[in-house]
């Protein structure tokens, strides 16, 4: 009878997580934001949205996120992340960290290596943000793989976010 009942309970317990992934609910559990459940909302996103996408598989990262699992074992998992610059933004990378139009985010200075000591090469250069890119960070914490590192991304590939529940382990 246990055998059934936790059967019954896994299967239904599956089935939730499924649903709730179908209706545009997410889970981070990564330290680039807040950890806890977010939700995919409509509209196009705009200046400080968080946003989900996944790499373009022709970026160059998207082999090393690959190799390195900086994006699960499973390859190009999603990301999320803040927009920070838009089309026509002034995006300027400095040894302090990152400008935009001329303002400082917090957290985003560039890291020569990763946490096992490998290179970390550097698609983002200082530039004017063309039309339809957009430069996704995070500025919760310095650790962020983001477009430091990878560079702009589509914004045809971003998906508006919003926190549901969210929480900080630890501290």
């Amino acid at each position: 009878m246990k055998s059934i009942l936790l059967t019954a309970f896994s299967c239904h317990a599956l089935a939730l997580v499924f649903l709730l992934h179908w209706v545009g609910f997410r889970f981070n559990w990564t330290d680039s934001m807040p950890y806890g459940i977010y939700q995919i909302v409509p509209g196009r996103p705009n200046r400080g949205d968080m946003i989900t996408f996944s790499l373009d598989e022709l970026n160059p990262y998207c082999s090393i996120s690959t190799e390195r699992h900086y994006l699960g074992l499973n390859g190009n998992r999603p990301l999320l992340k803040v927009l920070a610059g838009l089309p026509g933004d002034s995006l300027e990378i400095t040894e302090e960290g990152i400008l935009i139009n001329s303002i400082l985010l917090p957290h985003t200075k560039a890291k020569a290596a990763d946490s096992n000591g490998r290179e970390l090469p550097i698609f983002l250069n200082s530039t004017v943000i063309p039309t339809a890119k957009g430069l996704a960070l995070s500025t919760y914490t310095e650790n962020s793989f983001d477009s430091r590192y990878f560079g702009l991304v589509d914004i045809d590939r971003m998906q508006r976010v919003i926190p549901v529940l969210t929480f900080k382990l630890g501290g």
